[in-house]
């Protein structure tokens, strides 16, 4: 089971009306919802008063409060117990996925210069469907036994290898930057170049960013989403919390950063176009 909270403060009334609302005891609705195997909890507070009464959705919510899906907009106070939760793993998919499917509407992929970008080497699996599309590959890491062990892999089945390297001046001259995990640092990139995440990178970059992923939802999914949150995040619930892996396989139909959408179909011509 997964546990959602939404909170409600009804707009102020004016007059004694408003006085009488402000009264009102706040009130927590708890309604239960299933979909493809997944049971949601869906806890609504109405706070008349305005003030987050948290204590009110304790009995609702119980041992989920550490993990609740909420929506970004909702500050839990440090002390309080309750976290959102918050995964980069559905999203780390959604990235190599749409990756993998630029990389297959390109004319010619041998001209591609491609790296992946993982200090935490938390995507190693990757490279080795990367090779199957890219032959020209570096990787960034500062763990690399993983990725040794995929090149090992790689090299076995598929007579390809790859750049292991802890220096970041490495993604300089790439066209294609795959980073599964969230940008944190100052990365040196070309101008042009096309980098796909998941999650907006921390400092402004040279490349093009995009970290936001458009697909389709299964259908029976949609019927127990609260309103109020993203279908990406609430996939990301899903696949994590949920155990529905076969999320994992879904291909974004486009991506897009500030500002900025585009397509499979468009990023692959761009990047035949650097060759």
């Amino acid at each position: 089971m997964i546990t959602a909270l939404s909170v409600k403060i009804p707009a102020r009334q004016k007059g004694l009306r408003g006085w009488a609302e402000r009264l009102r005891r706040d009130r927590v609705e708890v309604e239960t919802k299933q979909a493809r195997g997944v049971t949601l909890r869906h806890v609504t507070y109405t706070s008349y008063s305005g003030e987050l009464r948290l204590e009110k959705t304790i009995d609702a919510i119980g041992c989920q409060r550490s993990r609740v899906l909420c929506s970004e907009r909702l500050i839990f106070p440090r002390a309080s117990g309750f976290r959102r939760f918050s995964s980069t793993a559905f999203s780390a998919r959604l990235c190599t996925n749409f990756a993998l499917r630029v990389l297959s509407l390109c004319e010619n992929t041998e001209g591609v210069r491609a790296a992946i970008y993982d200090p935490a080497a938390y995507c190693a699996d990757f490279l080795l469907p990367l090779l199957e599309h890219c032959a020209d590959v570096k990787v960034v890491t500062s763990c690399f036994e993983p990725y040794d062990c995929a090149a090992r892999r790689a090299l076995e089945e598929l007579g390809a290898s790859a750049m292991i390297t802890k220096n970041r001046a490495e993604l300089k001259n790439r066209d294609l930057i795959i980073a599964p995990q969230p940008v944190a640092e100052k990365l040196e990139t070309d101008p042009g170049a096309l980098l796909l995440t998941s999650a907006k990178p921390r400092e402004p970059l040279d490349a093009r960013a995009l970290y936001r992923y458009r697909f389709r939802m299964p259908n029976g999914f949609d019927a127990i989403k609260p309103r109020e949150l993203s279908e990406e995040y609430f996939c990301s619930a899903l696949y994590t919390l949920g155990a529905q892996h076969e999320l994992g396989s879904l291909v974004p139909l486009s991506a897009y950063g500030e500002g900025v959408s585009c397509d499979a179909q468009s990023l692959a011509k761009s990047l035949d176009k650097r060759k």
